[in-house]
């Protein structure tokens, strides 16, 4: 028999979003959360937007509205305080996918470049530190999964470095002065200018990731912050993350009609 799951109060103090998901319970971004439209550009505030539902893009207000009376009276949208979390958390780590898999889709891309009909000049071999070389394919006699000692690995290819030490990155969110919980506002004021400063690494991650590579020699994408599987977000292209966020489209009558056939069988 399966052991009871605790239920968590509504009170603080709160555990943290790995605390939940260690002890196996239900956590979601809420759905005031899914709600921010956040684009991998500009400044905090500025940048970010919200929509009025998780699927209305052509709807956005701003989520921070600053004074132009002189008064002081600069207004934060009511989403801001809210819980980023259900249930509410004290701390969250957010990630990101797209650097995780960085290293190993790098590879992917140029493993068959060290291939005799490839020019070699353009493919470097070398050492990786205890630290940095991977876990080999097969456990050596000894039970141990490191690499030989005297294996070099591909480091550097196309002119490119191998990017090293990209992945686990994290940064920690805690709730601001006066808070038991991480608010919205706590999470993308803190997530956002970190994303930012990681960017350019981004950018050359996209140029490689799989199963769709986005060249950095292609002018003028656009980039969105996905909170689809927050807190490890990944980064997506303006058009496939509106694609992923518009309203269901209505299904057509054929459709409808055969759907209430099937119903109907089921019933008898």
């Amino acid at each position: 028999m399966a052991a009871a799951q605790s239920i968590q109060s509504d009170e603080p103090p709160y555990p943290s979003f790995e605390e939940l998901r260690r002890n196996e319970q239900h956590v979601l971004f809420s759905l005031a959360a899914k709600r921010i439209y956040w684009p991998l550009e500009g400044v905090f505030p500025s940048t970010i937007s919200v929509m009025r539902t998780a699927r209305s893009v052509g709807e956005l207000d701003p989520f921070f509205t600053p004074d132009t009376s002189g008064s002081g009276s600069d207004t934060w949208h009511e989403i801001s305080s809210l819980p980023l979390t259900d249930p509410k958390v004290s701390s969250i780590e957010a990630s990101l996918r797209d650097l995780d898999q960085w290293e190993s889709d790098w590879l992917a891309c140029h493993r068959d470049h060290t291939a005799p009909e490839f020019n070699a000049e353009y493919i470097t071999y070398g050492d990786l530190s205890d630290e940095d070389q991977p876990y080999a394919d097969e456990p050596k006699e000894d039970g141990s999964w490191e690499e030989d000692s005297d294996m070099e690995f591909l480091i550097r290819c196309c002119g490119d470095d191998r990017p090293l030490r990209k992945r686990g990155l994290k940064i920690k969110v805690t709730p601001s002065a006066g808070h038991n919980f991480v608010t919205v506002h706590d999470y993308v004021s803190a997530v956002h200018p970190w994303l930012m400063g990681l960017r350019g690494d981004i950018i050359r991650a996209k140029a490689v990731a799989r199963p769709m590579p986005y060249p950095e020699s292609v002018p003028n994408i656009k980039w969105m912050v996905s909170n689809l599987t927050a807190p490890q977000h990944e980064i997506m292209t303006k058009e496939f993350w509106t694609e992923m966020h518009r309203p269901p489209r209505p299904m057509d009558a054929t459709t409808s009609r055969f759907l209430q056939r099937i119903g109907a069988r089921t019933a008898q």
